[in-house]
């Protein structure tokens, strides 16, 4: 009986034991993906990651001996720049000091930038298969600066500080190219930091910008000064043209006022000789000599005319 007990003990610690232990591999099986994150799930038995990515958040049962490859599913930056020691960085993102590049001039030239990038989650098991679940940095950050520094050949030193947009597009076009083409990563913005150039050629920078400063401000006291010479241009032109208006208005105003004096005599002229005529043929009708009494009736008109004018007048009688 004793030997049946201890044989049903025995057999009782195994089976919890043995649930245990499932329960303890099951456990094992599981792994869990953050919100951040995307994985690949790599099948320690086969030695091979499974096509699929896991996308979604939470646990995923796996296996046991199996595990996740993780990479993230958020943007990213890439900074090729100096920071001080107030810039708190992200682990995932990556940071390397400026870049020495050399212009289509020759000039040496230092710059400072930074992109964001993302990786695409279709690509993932390429990425991994080409560079592993983290070397894509490094791979990332040499491509990136042999991109920068080949295209940066095909611009001048001037263009670096006075086209910077330009060369901003150019950079942001061949990256985003690059990359995509060998890491399978998208360029999702670019930044171009101010350049730094050699001592001598940057005083030679500031002497320019305050040359063209001193040019435009000299181009604009120019335009100014042309300006307030056609405004008296102007001025002079209206003045000019409301003389000859004035002048024209006055000739105008002679020419009528003369017109209306000759009309004026005319008639006065014209009523007159009408008058005499009448006077003269009344005395023709008289039946006498009519010249000398026509003549006589003129003095006294004349004199009837003049009788204000404390003037003697000599007249000869009537007969």
């Amino acid at each position: 009986m004793v030997d049946n007990v201890v044989l049903l003990g025995g057999g009782g610690c195994c089976c919890c034991l043995f649930v245990i232990f499932v329960a303890i591999m099951l456990a094992l099986g599981f792994k869990k993906v953050e919100s951040s994150q995307w994985a690949l799930q790599y099948d320690w038995w086969s030695e091979s990651v499974k096509e699929d990515p896991l996308t979604q958040a939470g646990l995923h049962f796996v296996g046991i001996g199996n595990y996740l490859l993780t990479f993230p599913a958020t943007s990213k930056y890439c900074y090729f720049r100096n920071f001080d020691n107030s810039f708190q960085p992200d682990d995932d993102d990556v940071f390397m000091p400026p870049l020495n590049v050399r212009t289509s001039d020759g000039l040496k030239v230092t710059l400072e930038l930074e992109f964001v990038y993302r990786l695409q989650m279709a690509k993932l098991r390429d990425l991994y298969m080409l560079v592993g679940d983290s070397g894509y940095r490094n791979t990332l950050v040499h491509v990136a600066s042999a991109a920068i520094s080949a295209h940066a050949t095909n611009f001048s030193a001037q263009a670096f500080y006075g086209d910077r947009g330009d060369v901003q597009g150019a950079f942001q076009a061949a990256l985003a190219k690059e990359l995509d083409r060998v890491l399978y990563i998208t360029v999702v913005s670019f930044q171009l930091q101010p350049a730094h150039f050699p001592k001598l050629y940057a005083a030679a920078i500031v002497e320019t910008q305050e040359m063209k400063q001193d040019i435009q401000v000299a181009e604009q006291e120019n335009k100014t000064k042309v300006i307030q010479k056609q405004t008296q241009l102007y001025s002079a032109r209206q003045l000019a043209h409301q003389i000859i208006i004035k002048a024209e208005g006055e000739a105008q105003q002679t020419l009528v006022q003369n017109q209306a004096d000759v009309a004026q005599f005319k008639y006065r002229q014209q009523v007159l000789a009408e008058g005499y005529s009448k006077a003269l043929n009344f005395f023709s009708s008289q039946g006498q000599d009519a010249v000398p009494n026509f003549l006589s009736y003129l003095k006294v008109e004349a004199l009837k005319a003049h009788g204000g004018s404390q003037k003697t007048v000599k007249l000869t009688p009537v007969v």
